[in-house]
């Protein structure tokens, strides 16, 4: 068998110079075993390498005397074994923390009787020579990791940070508003909230307190068995129902933990722990349907799991997808979330882990899916291993573009508090619901609260003035247009003054137009602000040297070129532009919904280039004018009333939609097809350009 180059080196005391490899790349291999290395790792835990990559890697390696090392990314016999098979001579094995685990580890590497490994070596028969299996456990290197160290240097600094994050959330608490419900909570726990129908008027959830079906002790945890319970909302008293506790077959001798309700509330998902005899045979996740009144007899949900520590379901509006707290094997630490999609025959899918964005070496437990009208997915869950404020926090992810969750968002104070903050649900459309918490002022253990977002108070407001005279305007009508579709407009009031309300997440355009002066816009916007506030925005408003008229160009269909019509108004800019050679004006190009977005956005380019070209060509300095393609985006708003359309009415694709006859549509369609103008500026040095 070819020797182990770096153990002779081991065994000599002689230092060994490894490289690493992290790129699936058999010619970067290639190259990294021609510049002299000892060894070469090629990293299959943290680098981006599969199985095939690393197979090609290896054969560039053996091209050279490098010892070809691989780092597998968990202590797994089955890959620690195909990596040697493809004749790799050393495995760096990681997350290696006790003895257990290391024999496991070095058990995978060797051949009976001193091991399990399986005899198919390949790829290592024909790198390590016909006598490989006679001398392979000796000649193999085995290198564990123990990532012990690193986890607790971690959690050291998660702790900090969350120390420093949680008095700031402490002292600048959010918009929610927390309280607690007396009827519903005991001096047990109580938790684990579950909507029971449609309209959020029964409402599901775990309790441990006195008066359930059984009057035994769990040992473990010196309170009675946990069972369901619910209650009902009583909209004439505006108060919950005393909780009644749930029958057999849903409730049991053992453990019953959190539940989903599908939004017909007729199928219940169960977190069972049972057990018989004495023997406990761990937790996992249970179906019930209701048959009239009654609910039948639990049945395992036939998930493709490893684990007897299951539980914590919740699934989308269609109950095609379920996302499960276990700790599975190939986690993060601890209990991970981990989804699972329903196909063919009602059967479910390997179990996907939501990612190192998600979950960590702590534990990720109650999550909740809030699905929005479009099917896209927020996770609500609990975890101890983010930063957070103390013990469990409550955060959320949502879907990217590409299906897979973000980094969570931690709720912050007061959803979160110093103690354990968990199971929270949110009914859908609305920034309200109900969570779990332990923290202090509660009845005792485990209790259930509501919260609710409180609205923002926003507003914008200013003085509108002459620029030149500085007297203020009164009776000049002042126009919002919001990027969330709405308009509106006012006029100033004898001290000059204007006033809008404002929403939340939402961008705006204030815009004065009033003859006899310059049209100016001023953008706002209320993205990033938690509190309730007032902008101030004054407008000083230009007078025309020479009226400065910003038209409207139409276009035919797919058309590009001016016709007469457009001609003349450029020529009524032009010479606005030409008289105030300071001004910068921008033209943007717009085009209806007819199309794809590519082609619309070239389309649109081409209008605002038709209109560049033509003012250039008639005497308007080019550093007077910026083109912008807007595609379809920024449809056209109606200024002046005209037949069914109103003055305000923004012409979306939705808008259109809904217009019943064809010429209204192709009238609509008609006045998004355009080009704009903006001033943008009233800065411009014609000097330069003439320089």
């Amino acid at each position: 068998m070819r020797p182990n180059k770096i153990k002779k080196m081991m065994r000599d005391g002689k230092p060994i110079i490894n490289g690493w490899l992290q790129i699936p790349s058999s010619f970067s291999a290639e190259v990294m075993s021609n510049q002299g290395w000892d060894s070469i790792t090629i990293d299959m835990q943290h680098g981006v390498i599969d199985y095939p990559s690393a197979l090609q890697m290896l054969q560039a390696i053996s091209t050279t005397d490098v010892t070809p090392l691989a780092r597998v990314n968990w202590n797994e016999p089955g890959q620690i074994m195909k990596i040697l098979d493809a004749g790799c001579y050393g495995i760096i094995c990681p997350m290696v923390s006790n003895r257990k685990e290391a024999e496991n580890f070095v058990n995978a590497c060797l051949y009976p009787p001193l091991g399990y490994r399986s005899f198919g070596p390949i790829r290592g028969l024909i790198y390590g020579g016909p006598d490989y299996a006679d001398y392979a456990d000796e000649e193999i290197l085995k290198l564990a990791s123990d990532d012990a160290r690193h986890v607790n240097y971690i959690k050291g600094e998660l702790g900090l940070r969350s120390c420093d994050f949680a008095l700031k959330w402490k002292d600048l608490p959010t918009r929610y508003r927390v309280k607690s419900m007396p009827l519903l909570n005991s001096r047990f726990n109580d938790f684990s909230p579950t909507f029971g129908d449609a309209d959020y008027s029964k409402l599901y959830f775990v309790s441990s307190r006195e008066g359930e079906l059984t009057s035994k002790i769990d040992g473990r945890t010196g309170e009675y068995f946990s069972d369901i319970w619910f209650t009902t909302f009583n909209k004439e008293r505006n108060m919950w129902s005393k909780p009644i506790v749930e029958t057999p077959p849903i409730n049991t001798t053992g453990n019953e933990g959190p539940i989903h309700l599908n939004s017909r509330g007729t199928i219940m998902y169960i977190t069972q722990c049972k057990f018989e005899k004495k023997k406990i045979l761990g937790c996992g996740i249970y179906v019930s349907e209701r048959s009239g009144r009654d609910w039948k007899e639990s049945k395992l949900l036939q998930l493709k799991v490893d684990s007897n520590t299951v539980g914590h379901p919740t699934l989308n509006n269609d109950e095609t997808i379920i996302i499960f707290s276990a700790d599975l094997p190939n986690g993060y630490g601890g209990k991970d979330l981990w989804i699972s999609r329903r196909g063919k025959r009602n059967t479910w899918s390997e179990p996907q882990n939501l990612g190192h964005l998600v979950n960590t070496s702590g534990d990720e437990l109650f999550p909740f899916i809030l699905e929005d009208n479009e099917g896209k997915i927020t996770i609500y869950f609990a975890s101890n291993g983010h930063i957070g404020m103390g013990g469990l926090d409550i955060y959320k992810t949502t879907e990217n573009n590409i299906g897979a969750f973000i980094s969570p968002v931690n709720l912050k104070s007061p959803i979160n508090s110093s103690g354990d903050d968990f199971a929270m649900i949110v009914e859908r459309g609305q920034e309200r619901g109900y969570l779990t918490s332990n923290r202090e002022g509660g009845f005792g253990g485990d209790d259930i609260y509501q919260f609710e977002l409180v609205a923002l108070n926003l507003s914008i407001q200013g003085i509108l003035t002459d620029a030149k005279t500085g007297s203020i305007m009164t009776d000049v009508t002042v126009m919002l247009v919001g990027s969330n579709g709405t308009t509106a407009s006012v006029k100033t009031d004898n001290t000059g003054k204007y006033s809008f309300p404002l929403d939340p997440l939402t961008s705006y355009e204030v815009i004065v137009n009033t003859e006899g002066y310059i049209t100016q816009t001023v953008k706002e916007t209320t993205e990033g602000i938690e509190t309730d506030k007032i902008l101030i925005v004054d407008i000083a408003v230009d007078p025309q040297k020479k009226e400065v008229v910003l038209p409207i160009v139409n276009f035919d269909f797919n058309k590009y070129e001016l016709n007469e019509e457009s001609i003349l108004a450029l020529n009524k800019l032009a010479e606005g532009l030409m008289d105030n050679t300071n001004f910068i004006v921008q033209i943007t190009g717009h085009t209806d919904d007819i199309g794809s977005q590519y082609q619309n956005k070239k389309l649109s380019q081409k209008r605002a280039n038709a209109c560049f070209d033509y003012l250039v060509s008639i005497g308007v300095s080019p550093g007077q004018l910026i083109t912008k393609a807007m595609g379809k985006k920024e449809p056209f708003v109606i200024e002046i009333e005209d037949g069914r359309f109103k003055v305000g009415d923004v012409l979306t694709e939705s808008y259109i939609r809904k217009i019943k006859f064809k010429k209204n549509k192709q009238k609509a369609n008609s006045y998004n097809r355009r080009a704009a103008f903006r001033i943008i500026s009233k800065e411009y040095n014609t000097a330069v350009e003439d320089n």
